[in-house]
């Protein structure tokens, strides 16, 4: 009998791990989110939902930088698509934003003013040009309603090392799913 126990705890443990439903919520302006973002989904069979913008910014190189830098350091509330997601059918989410002017991106605060992130296992990513460090103190702070099961930042994954840098996204995201389902 206990032989047969065991062999039903280990079915049941393996089809947790099989029911965590997972999704990656993320917004990216020049594509390195995404990168991760795509990277990480793939790793964990997590389905994609990306924040987007009801006006995009038109500008690129140093003007793209000086008005998404001004919209993030003004706590800009920014118009975001319509777009329906259903977070409970989710056991976990993984979060990724961009970092712009050394704070939170303007696009994603203003996702979370509106979407309600509560009760769920998170695993939070920035990427970012030096540190996300601030960033993702201040989504931890935000998300204080959740379990925040880790967090990870990207340096310019579209510029250096990006081979590196995804399978270094695609461990870290296995990881927080393992987490996720114990």
């Amino acid at each position: 009998m206990k032989f047969n126990e065991t062999i039903n705890i280990a079915n049941f443990a393996t089809k947790r791990k099989v029911d965590l439903k997972s999704l990656v919520i993320y917004y990216s302006k020049t594509g390195n989110t995404k990168l991760i973002a795509e990277a990480i989904a793939s790793e964990v069979n997590a389905d994609l939902f990306e924040i987007q913008r009801q006006k995009d910014i038109k500008s690129s190189g140093f003007m793209l930088y000086f008005r998404g830098g001004f919209e993030s350091m003004t706590r800009k509330n920014i118009r975001l698509e319509k777009k329906e997601i259903d977070l409970e059918k989710y056991d976990l989410v993984f979060l990724g934003t961009p970092v712009w002017a050394w704070r939170l991106n303007p696009v994603v605060r203003s996702f979370l003013k509106k979407v309600k992130i509560e009760n769920k296992k998170i695993g939070l990513f920035a990427c970012c040009a030096g540190s996300a460090e601030g960033v993702l103190a201040d989504l931890k702070n935000t998300l204080k309603k959740n379990t925040i099961l880790g967090e990870s930042e990207y340096v310019e994954p579209l510029k250096k090392n990006t081979e590196a840098l995804v399978k270094e996204a695609r461990k870290w995201a296995k990881d927080i799913q393992q987490k996720a389902g114990k």
